[in-house]
């Protein structure tokens, strides 16, 4: 249909006219119509006129003291149909862009301090509900190459590889300088802080099975 036989349409707010003539037509009633969409009925009544008006078509016929539907009508309530679907549809689509993308935490540790990451993560996804997280284990070296790449927002890599095999590790929370950090990955060296795994970074704490020892840096 051209564009400008559609304004037509619009000219005469086919819309709202269209929901009160499926409203009629699926309950086969203006009373009950106009109580379905709290309008009074001589309103429901008027709109159905002006709709039949702008299509140049009877859509009901009198029965009883009901209406029944003509064939235009029936073509039109099959019409209303498909209409309203592609209307749910779009709804949706919009409704899901309306929402927020999820928080999105990205972590990347070396091998020794997978596990300490790993618990880190946890809790701050049990503190925090909707966030999402990932953890890239890997060595040094690649985890550098990320870190230069801005692949992920906070890196957790061991002061001395070679402490792997220490009572406890020793690991440095770092990001890169030059790029600021996203609001959710400083909230997350924040916590880390708070929670004491920060202090000390010169001064490691007493050895301990599987224990983990940070602080926070920023590499160039």
């Amino acid at each position: 249909m051209p564009r400008s036989e559609m304004r037509r349409f619009f000219r005469h707010g086919m819309f709202p006219q269209l929901m009160v003539f499926e409203a009629v037509a699926r309950l086969g009633s203006v009373t009950r119509a106009a109580e379905e969409l709290h309008l009074a009925q001589p309103t429901v009544s008027t709109q159905l006129k002006k709709l039949q008006q702008v299509l140049e078509v009877a859509l009901f016929a009198a029965q009883g003291r009901g209406l029944r539907l003509t064939p235009a009508g029936r073509e039109l309530q099959d019409a209303c149909g498909e209409l309203f679907d592609v209307i749910g549809r779009m709804a949706a689509r919009l409704e899901a862009l309306r929402k927020p993308p999820p928080a999105l935490l990205r972590v990347a540790a070396v091998p020794t301090a997978r596990r300490g990451a790993a618990r880190l993560l946890a809790a701050f996804c049990a503190r925090h509900p909707g966030v999402q997280a990932s953890l890239h284990v890997g060595e040094r070296a690649p985890l550098l190459e990320r870190m230069d790449r801005g692949e992920d927002d906070v890196y957790l890599l061991a002061l001395d590889d070679a402490a792997a095999a220490a009572p406890y590790r020793e690991w440095s929370l770092a990001h890169a300088s030059g790029r600021e950090l996203a609001p959710l990955a400083q909230q997350f060296v924040r916590e880390v802080l708070l929670d004491g795994l920060g202090a000390g970074a010169n001064n490691p704490p007493a050895p301990r099975e599987g224990g983990d020892h940070g602080t926070v840096e920023r590499r160039p």
